[in-house]
């Protein structure tokens, strides 16, 4: 499975994640998000934003939402799970990239990730997230819809958004599902 999206010199791609050469940060599903020169020495984050070209940069994800943001001179990636979205990576990454180039220039892909359809959560869900659904005696999330209404919120008016749920769909690795290592690689790069 490969899937890509070239805007200009801004290029996405989403694959099963094989050791590739590309920059991706020891996840701990945060609201930390570093911009990236070379040389660059790894770190703990959840975002990467970079204006290096040839500069490879990406996420892992089985469950959680990855965010890829394709800007005229910018690129980032974002690991969205509900503990980075409660504290605000969305707007956190938003508001690095304007100072780096208008938000209407980006076209923000929003990768597959756990959907309403299967995520149950708890209660508590309610005080931090508008994505919630109850059925059944029960809530669900979805965190694709919840990463959305953030990115239009903060001004994002371009998207494309993959429509799967990690869960439910057994071509996808979902953690929730399999308890799985395997994961998605979500990158972005500018093209020299």
């Amino acid at each position: 499975m490969i899937f890509t999206i070239k805007k200009g010199k801004a290029r996405l791609v989403l694959k099963r994640w094989e050791g590739d050469e590309v920059l991706t940060l020891k996840q701990i599903h945060s609201s930390k998000v570093y911009l990236v020169k070379k040389p660059f020495v790894g770190s703990e984050g959840d975002g990467l934003i970079t204006q290096e070209k040839g500069l490879k940069i990406g996420i892992r994800t089985a469950d959680c939402v990855p965010l890829a943001f394709l800007g005229n001179k910018t690129v980032a990636v974002v690991h969205a799970g509900w503990r980075g979205l409660k504290e605000g990576i969305v707007e956190k990454t938003l508001e690095m990239l304007q100072s780096l180039e208008p938000l209407e220039n980006f076209l923000v892909f929003i990768g597959p990730s756990a959907k309403a359809c299967c995520y149950e959560v708890g209660e508590e869900f309610k005080e931090s997230f508008k994505s919630l659904y109850y059925r059944n005696k029960s809530f669900y999330m979805d965190t694709q819809e919840e990463a959305m209404q953030r990115l239009i919120k903060g001004g994002i008016k371009h998207l494309y958004l993959y429509r799967a749920c990690t869960i439910c769909h057994h071509s996808l690795p979902s953690h929730r599902r399999d308890k799985t290592s395997e994961r998605l690689l979500t990158y972005a790069e500018l093209i020299p």
